[in-house]
């Protein structure tokens, strides 16, 4: 398992709104890194536009590809435990969503596609409003037990 975060931005952020991103990816300590089209691996290919995107990955620590204690779902002992995020699996999952969130809002796009997975492998697709993006995304955590295998269609 692989915890794979990736998507991407529709249309890509130009001017105010790219420093915007780039700012706030400077900023954190989740890792979001700019991957090619062709790394958006099993995305439908209809449902990534030919015109210009922001395609990324999301890792827990800049500089780390993976989003592994972020979507793995299980708790870990806050005392013992050396993850540097919550023992609570809900409270790193918000983490994420607070980073997806607050993208979709500096951005404004027409859509942002984000795939939450164990392995890449998307099993189904849902079109979701921003404004439903926890309760969602929470819920199909907590149906699934870990990574939903989704690709979520924010708009």
């Amino acid at each position: 398992m692989s915890n794979d975060v990736f998507g991407f931005i529709y249309p890509s952020p130009k001017g105010d709104d790219y420093k915007k991103i780039i700012d706030y990816i400077s900023s954190i300590d989740i890792g979001i890194f700019r991957i090619g089209k062709e790394e958006l691996f099993n995305i439908p290919h209809e449902m990534i536009p030919e015109d210009d995107i922001f395609s990324f990955l999301i890792g827990d620590r800049p500089d780390y590809p993976n989003a592994t204690y972020l979507i793995d779902y299980c708790e870990y002992d806050p005392d013992s435990s050396t993850i540097g995020f919550p023992g609570n699996p809900k409270d790193r999952l918000n983490i994420l969503l607070d980073v997806i969130s607050y993208v979709f809002l500096i951005t404004n796009p027409e859509r942002m596609l984000i795939a939450l997975t164990d392995s890449s492998q998307i099993e189904r697709i849902e079109r979701i409003n921003h404004s439903d993006i926890y309760k969602v995304i929470h819920g199909d955590f907590e149906i699934h037990q870990g990574p939903p295998d989704t690709l979520y269609e924010i708009v």
